[in-house]
């Protein structure tokens, strides 16, 4: 819950679409995080030790998740404001973008490297790989109700932002929060 629940690239996503969009838009990103988590997760419990010792793979996935989440926050900050990019066809991500976004998300690959590890370890009677594949599920489970209150803060704001300038702020304001979240992973 404290990972999921916590700041971090897709709540600042999922409380900027429910703003922007309304939480009902909001909704096949917050599915689609649970399902990507879940494959991220499931994957790291299976192969996770070969892939995070390899240097190679943990800088490309540092780096290529800093550099498109950082384009991520760019686009956020430069959005228009509702009504005029409605008429652009500005979205959401869907289903099958989130769950491809958690690839690239640095606190999944981190956060669920860690735990993964951690719950693996600690397992007595069970082996490390069901305690890994039982953390994984209870992960990607958790995560779409704490991305849903996320949305609904979002959403909920939208009551407040009835203004281009007071959408417009809102938008930079979660575009440099997204940035700071990256904070952690660029000091690793």
């Amino acid at each position: 819950m404290a990972s999921s629940g916590s700041p971090g690239p897709n709540n600042m996503l999922l409380t900027t679409t429910g703003a922007n969009h309304g939480f009902s838009r909001a909704l096949p990103h917050i599915l689609g995080t649970g399902v990507g988590i879940g494959a991220i997760l499931l994957g790291l419990s299976l192969f996770g030790s070969q892939l995070l010792e390899n240097d190679t793979f943990r800088n490309v996935l540092k780096w290529g998740g800093v550099t498109y989440l950082a384009y991520l926050a760019f686009k956020i900050a430069t959005s228009r404001p509702k009504a005029a990019s409605e008429t652009e066809g500005a979205r959401p991500l869907n289903f099958i973008q989130a769950v491809l976004f958690q690839a690239l998300n640095p606190k999944v690959w981190l956060g669920g490297a860690s735990g993964i590890v951690a719950f693996g370890a600690a397992s007595e009677e069970w082996n490390a790989l069901m305690m890994s594949m039982a953390f994984t599920v209870l992960f990607a489970v958790l995560s779409m109700p704490c991305g849903a209150v996320w949305a609904l803060i979002g959403s909920s704001a939208r009551h407040f932002l009835r203004s281009d300038r007071a959408l417009r702020a809102f938008n930079v304001t979660m575009a440099l929060l997204l940035l700071a979240s990256l904070i952690p992973v660029v000091l690793q």
